[in-house]
């Protein structure tokens, strides 16, 4: 089951890459660090103070994936399109494109495009294969010509996105679930509530 987030007011969000690492020290110094899980995205959400309706709303929205067990489609705020285009969301450039290829992880080439995409080092955007989706970091940008791209990008590309996935540059999407016993609603008159989503592949 694949739910979209609750149609309230959310603070501004921005995905943080978690890397799972550990590091051996002698003294001060570190003598080894060794990557244990593949890095994922793990996101804060807040609300903005809630009217009781919005309230109801997000209340249902908890108890129906409070287990973990259900996909919430995440959509980056705080960076949902490429600098280049900010305040210009309108932008042709912006339509969807195609993965033609990966190379070692970390280096796509993307097509379908129309010619003279920006993408800057900071820019996120998302490749959808089947009902998997995965978020990226460029690291590499460059523009669009010939309708193709070639972008380095964190973190690698998982071997569940194929060829031939849509690639999204306005609104970013990403697999979530919820973290269970993340959520927190404030007492208030018009409360704030807060939760943790968590990258999963579908």
């Amino acid at each position: 089951m694949i739910v979209d987030l609750p149609a309230i007011r959310f603070a501004p969000t921005r995905p943080e890459l978690v890397d799972s690492v550990s590091v051996s020290r002698a003294g001060n110094r570190v003598i080894s660090v060794v990557d244990y899980a593949d890095p994922f995205w793990q996101i804060a959400m807040r609300t903005l103070t809630m009217s009781a309706q919005e309230l109801q709303m997000l209340l249902a929205f908890r108890d129906r994936v409070r287990s973990g067990m259900v996909t919430v489609i995440h959509r980056p705020t705080d960076n949902c399109l490429p600098q280049a285009y900010w305040g210009n969301p309108g932008a042709i450039q912006l339509n969807n494109g195609t993965l033609q290829s990966v190379t070692g992880g970390f280096n796509v080439t993307l097509n379908n495009l129309i010619n003279g995409l920006k993408m800057m080092p900071g820019d996120l955007f998302s490749l959808k294969s089947g009902n998997y989706r995965s978020l990226h970091r460029v690291m590499v940008g460059g523009t669009a010509a010939a309708n193709a791209l070639s972008l380095t990008v964190e973190p690698f590309v998982p071997p569940y996105i194929a060829p031939g996935a849509v690639a999204r540059f306005l609104k970013p999407e990403l697999n979530t679930r919820v973290v269970p016993g993340s959520f927190s609603v404030s007492e208030d008159h018009f409360p704030v509530a807060t939760f943790t989503l968590v990258e999963v592949p579908r």
